[in-house]
């Protein structure tokens, strides 16, 4: 029973710091560092750093890893440092969604698409992972602060929201999401060209 106890305290102590840390970045703002920035090569080193994040997790991790982005895509300017930080939840969530749904059969081919591609006002972003999606009831809570999908212990539910902050409220943009339950999860990621005239930042 001490260690059972014991345990819990330690998964609930997790739990906490993480939540701590989330709010401290909630709470620290943006860098103000805003700078032209080809996207498409911001997507490449976030898909490779949440790739050997998770393959350092756990080593028998795999995925295919499709890549379909606009070589014509301009570059934007964007504070570079916050959106990575978007970019790496959004994979880093399809990596988990795909690998809990590869725990339930071994013919399951774990995918992840990021596509981008120019819409005449700005840029669009489209993760999408084939793993085991998220429920109507629980898409439309998702970018809420400490709302989760994961178990207890496995995430603080400030990732999204986060995100939901940097895209909308910094990058004057938009985040939304579709999904089917044992199929997909799509997020859709819209930013604006004149980013600083959208947010009133013009320097």
């Amino acid at each position: 029973m001490l260690t059972g106890n014991l345990e819990r305290i330690g998964e609930h102590g997790r739990r906490a710091d993480g939540i701590v840390r989330g709010m401290l970045q909630h709470s620290r703002g943006s860098s103000g560092d805003w700078r032209v920035t080809d996207v498409n090569a911001l997507i490449e080193e976030s898909a490779n750093l949440a790739y050997h994040g998770a393959r350092a997790q756990d080593q028998d991790f795999k995925i295919a890893l499709e890549l379909d982005l606009d070589r014509n895509l301009a570059p934007i300017e964007v504070v570079s440092q916050d959106l990575n930080r978007v970019l790496l939840n959004l994979i880093s969530n399809g990596f988990y969604a795909v690998s809990k749904r590869g725990r339930e059969g071994s013919t399951f081919r774990p995918t992840l698409k990021i596509a981008t591609r120019d819409f005449g006002g700005g840029v669009e972003i489209r993760v999408r992972d084939n793993g085991v999606g998220i429920a109507l009831e629980d898409r439309e809570r998702l970018f809420q602060p400490f709302f989760t999908t994961k178990p207890t212990g496995e995430g603080t539910g400030l990732g999204l929201s986060i995100s939901y902050e940097i895209v909308t409220q910094q990058h004057g943009g938009s985040i939304t999401v579709d999904s089917q339950v044992d199929d997909f999860t799509e997020f859709t990621v819209r930013l604006p060209r004149r980013l600083r005239a959208a947010t009133g930042k013009a320097g």
